[in-house]
């Protein structure tokens, strides 16, 4: 009896230990499997998956507090029709409580009949769908109404009902500075939207996501997999929405006038060199929008070209501080024009004298008298001319926060580029390559006393209502040129306005400075018609300068090409900064 149950006893262990050595066997080849197998194939068994959120992008305001680009979030929502709320509910409460959801559904929004809400809802309950999509793209207003009504009021775990974020980029003010703002997204990268990117975009969380459908996946609540996304800052721009309506509405006014192709206005603050309105316009035969950033400008596009007679402030400024000119010096101008190894340099009008003084160059503008004391100086010693451009910053970068500002072309003696020509050709502002931006940043700093400051866009960021950084303004030069040299170009400029090209600005309730350019872009090869730009640069008050701006008009077919033409301060423009300035507008800067 004893042998027969240890025989029993003997023959239940062996059949135990073919079973757990089939199981591990068994085990073992399933782990081979799944180390072996592709993962196409594997992800085809997952249910659960760890996944990104995405943070909620920063807002970008004006400097006076308005909203110019915000992320906006938007709701694809879905049903869960096999879900176990959606299961317990009895046929006869189901079809009551969805017809009432169709009714709702077809009155919000008005793109199926309740009869096609009743039907697909009732099919996908019978197919036992997970992610009947009710509607994409639902907005805050309508999501939130969606939430109330019936049906869908029972919830997530009682009738399914669950959605997704989304979040679209949107500019309040449409068009308004939209090229400043910038994108940074599959519609292209510029302006500050791209320049500021890490800023703005935040920290990615992470979440247990869970497979409802095939191509739908929901977050599990409560998951330990969790880590909250941080939401990007916001963006302070130095930008007065006020002023860059003005600024955009004038430019393209003006820009009709004179049936001109593309154009750029740019407003900044003296003291801190804070940009306040930056519009850049381009038209086809019809519209007038944003496709480039005029001003701060782009070898390659061409835009980058000639200042034409805006550079011969830097002319002066050279020949002043290297003691060969004052303001009085008398220059032989003859009938207004002169040649170079066999080129000709014209002025656009008669002189008043064949002598003219320096001041009286600048304020006539005369081409023959600029050339004729740079070459009569610096012949002999041509790259002197030339650092002292460069003493004045003119052919650097000015290191602004936009992406793609054009580096300036300066010729250097001696280089391929370099011919018996160049020199006069650079006094008066041709043969070398600035962009409007630039330019406006050497005015800037006459206007500030010699201090170069670089041109900013963003004054800080914020994040939850809480500034958590201030950008101060940055100096490039403390001063480029002595006080002596400043003054006596001061004066030049105001002469420019009082007596000179630009005499169409003069007005008696505040003194402007400037000076007016223009350059020609083409040279009329090949049967081109030649084409110019015209421009004005400066500041205002000229006794106080609080504000400096430039203003380019490029290819205008009808009226006047140059720069005197253009009303180029607009006049809304300059009451409303008087105003400020003045201390009469309704909030203090």
């Amino acid at each position: 009896m004893k042998k027969g149950k240890r025989n029993i006893t003997l023959r239940n262990s062996f059949i135990f230990l073919i079973l757990v050595i089939g199981v591990s066997f068994w085990i073992v080849g399933k782990i081979i499997y799944l180390q072996l197998t592709t993962p196409e194939e594997a992800k085809e068994n997952v249910s659960v998956r760890t996944e990104t959120i995405k943070p909620k992008r920063g807002d970008i305001y004006s400097s006076d507090g308005k909203l110019l680009a915000t992320s906006v979030c938007y709701y694809d929502t879905y049903l869960d029709l096999a879900c176990q709320g959606v299961r317990a509910m009895t046929d006869s409460a189901f079809d009551a409580e969805i017809d009432s959801l169709s009714i709702c559904l077809a009155d919000l929004f008005r793109e199926k009949t309740k009869d096609k809400y009743k039907s697909e809802i009732r099919n996908a309950k019978n197919n036992g769908s997970r992610s009947y999509c009710i509607k994409r793209r639902v907005n805050y207003l309508d999501y939130e109404k969606m939430r109330t009504f019936p049906f869908l009021r029972r919830g997530k775990y009682r009738a399914g009902f669950y959605s997704t974020e989304i979040f679209e980029r949107e500019k309040p003010f449409g068009k308004l500075a939209r090229r400043t703002i910038g994108e940074s997204s599959e519609k292209g990268h510029y302006g500050l939207e791209f320049s500021y990117d890490s800023v703005l975009m935040g920290v990615e969380g992470y979440a247990a996501f869970q497979k409802v459908s095939k191509d739908v996946w929901v977050p599990i609540e409560n998951s330990s997999d969790y880590v909250k996304p941080v939401d990007g800052k916001d963006l302070i721009t130095t930008i007065d929405i006020s002023l860059q309506d003005i600024a955009e509405t004038e430019l393209e006014t003006q820009m009709r006038q004179s049936s001109a192709k593309y154009g750029t206005v740019v407003v900044m603050e003296v003291k801190t060199g804070k940009v306040r309105a930056m519009a850049n316009l381009m038209r086809d035969s019809v519209n007038f929008y944003e496709n480039f950033n005029y001003a701060v400008g782009n070898l390659s596009s061409g835009v980058a070209s000639d200042p034409g007679s805006t550079f011969k402030i830097a002319s002066v400024i050279v020949a002043m501080e290297d003691g060969y000119i004052t303001p009085e010096t008398m220059v032989k101008v003859g009938n207004g024009v002169d040649n170079y190894y066999g080129k000709t340099i014209r002025d656009s009008h008669t002189p008043d004298s064949t002598w003219l003084s320096v001041q009286r160059i600048i304020e006539t503008s005369s081409n023959v008298g600029t050339a004729r004391f740079v070459y009569d100086n610096y012949k002999h010693q041509q790259q002197k001319f030339v650092d002292g451009i460069k003493r004045l910053h003119l052919n650097e970068p000015l290191g602004i926060e936009l992406k793609g500002e054009a580096v300036p072309v300066i010729h250097e003696p001696g280089s391929k580029q370099w011919s018996g020509i160049s020199l006069p050709w650079m006094a008066y502002g041709y043969g070398i390559s600035i962009s409007p931006l630039q330019i406006l940043a050497f005015y800037n700093a006459i206007a500030n006393d010699g201090k170069l400051m670089r041109p900013m866009f963003v004054e800080g960021l914020s994040y939850r209502g809480e500034m958590v950084d201030t950008f101060e303004p940055y100096v490039i030069d403390q001063q480029i040129c002595s006080h002596k040299t400043i003054e006596a170009v001061k004066k030049m400029l105001e002469g420019v306005v009082q007596h000179g090209t630009a005499r169409n600005l003069r007005n008696e309730n505040y003194p402007i400075a400037g000076k007016t350019g223009t350059a020609q872009m083409n040279y009329g090869k090949d049967g081109q018609k030649i084409s110019y730009h015209a421009s004005f640069v400066g500041y205002f008050p000229a006794d106080d300068p609080q504000y400096s701006c430039i203003v380019s008009i490029y290819n205008p077919s009808e009226g006047s090409f140059y720069g005197n033409c253009w009303k180029c301060v607009p006049q809304d423009c300059r009451q409303d900064l008087l105003h400020r300035h003045q201390g009469r507008c309704q909030r203090a800067d």
